[in-house]
């Protein structure tokens, strides 16, 4: 059976379990690509939804921002690319706000465990919970 627990929590108790060395030593992620069919309707959702912040933008080709320290850049599908499928995790303490809007929109909000999910314009799964979780 998976047990679902807090990460910030975890990495208090055990922190040179989870994160060893330095940034130097180890890659980082500076963007996660998003291809889409539905550029302006997937912006928007993203932007003015989920308050991403635009970081560079050529309208209808790509969209650079970062959505709660994530980096994402959304891309038009070109050249034989397919529409990306991922499951984006975010942590959000007051989802008040975001929840009534996007049921006012008619988007479909569902609630499993500590997350409270739904889909973005192309179907990606967005799940919303209060603090960062994750199995153990």
């Amino acid at each position: 059976m998976n047990q679902i627990t807090c990460l910030a929590e975890a990495l208090e108790a055990h922190p040179g379990e989870l994160v060893a060395g330095s940034a130097e030593a180890h890659p980082s992620c500076y963007s996660v690509a998003i291809f889409t069919n539905r550029w302006k309707e997937v912006r928007d959702f993203y932007v003015d939804l989920l308050e991403a912040a635009v970081l560079t933008e050529r309208d209808g080709r790509f969209c650079e921002m970062n959505l709660a320290g994530v980096p994402l850049i959304l891309r038009r599908c070109e050249h034989g690319e397919m529409v990306s499928y991922f499951h984006l995790y975010i942590a959000l303490k007051n989802r008040a706000g975001v929840l009534g809007e996007l049921r006012r929109r008619g988007i479909i909000v569902t609630n499993v465990g500590p997350y409270t999910n739904f889909r973005d314009p192309e179907g990606r799964v967005i799940k919303l919970s209060d603090a960062p979780t994750t199995l153990s």
